[in-house]
């Protein structure tokens, strides 16, 4: 089976945050994933979450011999394997991994969209995206002319590496 390259974004907002984001990204490498960039990290309010405490976000780039079906359950093992329980949508996380991209590849199934169809509106996925992919072509355009388009609101560089 031929090496998947895909970008990923991992949150955390509660917790020891940073320490959790790479704890996943431990646990990613231990099952087959590998990363082969890190952004920054940033800090950002909590989305729909009223009062949650802020977030910390990155994108990693990951190779992995997964179909993307089989990465995104990788992704949920980790978050379950670091406490994240899924009781409804929009409340705080130990760990939040989201598929984003694997390659240029369009698919949408009853458990994953992709290209992920929140990205071009999301300023802490856009701009760790950009740092480390800013060429990547999203819907015909780089990302980092998506970034360009978008306000950034509230996101603050907290940390050069997560590895």
């Amino acid at each position: 089976m031929p090496l998947t390259t895909a970008y990923l974004a991992l949150g955390s907002n509660v917790g020891p945050r940073l320490e959790q984001m790479r704890s996943a990204l431990q646990l990613l490498d231990a099952n087959g994933i590998t990363t082969l960039a890190a952004a920054p990290v940033y800090e950002n309010r909590a989305i729909g979450m009223g009062e949650a405490d802020p977030f910390l976000n990155t994108v990693i780039k990951v190779r992995s011999k997964f179909d993307p079906e089989a990465l995104l359950e990788a992704c949920l093992a980790v978050e379950l394997q670091l406490g994240r329980l899924r009781s409804k949508a929009w409340t705080p996380r130990t760990i939040d991994i989201d598929l984003l991209a694997c390659g240029e590849l369009q698919l949408e199934t009853k458990t994953l969209h992709l290209p992920h169809p929140r990205i071009v509106e999301r300023d802490f996925v856009l701009q760790p995206f950009a740092d480390i992919a800013p060429d990547f072509k999203l819907h015909g355009q780089p990302i980092r002319a998506w970034l360009q388009k978008l306000p950034i609101v509230e996101l603050t560089r907290i940390a050069d590496k997560l590895i």
